[in-house]
């Protein structure tokens, strides 16, 4: 069975992420929502790749899709809201997000943020507690804050165009046509707004079937449907494990079944074992 160091580094996830999740970098006692996976294991889609555990069952993480062609984001994910939203593009938003919650909670940038800072190697420390002192944490001015102004996350914006991603939907908007047909169900909050869409792909739509749509996608070696499906609203955990177990069989992708064997030891360990997403 993997471990969630094997998988980030076979993912080629920044090092830095790495060591705050390995804790050789260490974070103040005060950002208490980024605490390792391995205390627990809730509920989640494969696409989602947990690398720190939040409060009141969350994850942040990575998105990783197999069989298609999309960009690895940093993610949030509550189970209550049972939709997972991109919060950073890349490590240097990720670590942003943190060094800002820092100065915002010591109001001000300390010795500790600067060598904190330091040690993640953010150089633009001081631009950031520049962004708090004119806009303090607010998301909506994320366009003025340093890592973020020209590539801001799909979470910060509420136009589609102030967005050039490819993550399917903000809370408020679905992205172009395009990106739905790569996209999960878990990644889209304005279902609603699905109506509205010509040749909805049949997995984003609520009332299908989805295990019998995975086993007609699989059986037509349609690998990229049957992922996209596996990774949609309402599946019984077991399922979902058959349903990895099978797709493990289909593919040689050595990173496909660490990430497969990581979901399904930490599901297989849990209380959730009835459960479903």
């Amino acid at each position: 069975m993997a471990d969630i160091y094997k998988i980030a580094e076979k993912l080629n996830l920044d090092n830095r992420i790495i060591k705050l999740m390995k804790k050789e970098i260490l974070l103040p006692n005060y950002i208490d929502d980024l605490n390792p996976v391995t205390d627990y294991w809730y509920p989640h889609p494969p696409c989602l790749i947990p690398l720190f555990l939040g409060h009141g069952a969350s994850y942040k993480g990575i998105i990783n899709h197999f069989f298609c062609d999309r960009k690895l984001t940093f993610v949030e994910y509550f189970l209550e809201h049972g939709y997972i939203s991109e919060i950073a593009r890349n490590a240097e938003q990720f670590i942003t997000l943190i060094v800002l919650r820092m100065i915002i909670t010591k109001d001000g940038l300390t010795e500790e943020i600067i060598d904190f800072c330091k040690k993640v190697g953010l150089e633009k420390y001081e631009e950031i507690d520049q962004f708090t002192l004119d806009f303090g944490d607010e998301p909506q001015e994320f366009k003025h804050l340093v890592y973020f102004k020209d590539n801001r996350p799909f979470k910060y914006v509420k136009e589609l165009e102030g967005y050039n991603g490819d993550f399917p939907s903000s809370i408020y908007i679905l992205n172009r046509s395009i990106y739905l047909q790569n996209a999960s169900q878990l990644e889209i909050a304005p279902t609603e707004q699905l109506s509205k869409i010509e040749d909805l792909s049949p997995w984003l739509k609520e009332n299908e079937n989805k295990k019998n749509l995975f086993d007609t996608y699989l059986s037509n070696n349609k690998l990229k449907e049957a992922w996209l499906t596996l990774n949609s609203k309402g599946w019984l955990l077991k399922d979902v494990a058959n349903g990895l177990q099978q797709l493990k069989q289909k593919t040689n992708d050595e990173r496909f079944s660490i990430v497969a064997d990581y979901w399904l030891d930490g599901w297989n360990k849990s209380t959730f074992l009835d459960g479903e997403y």
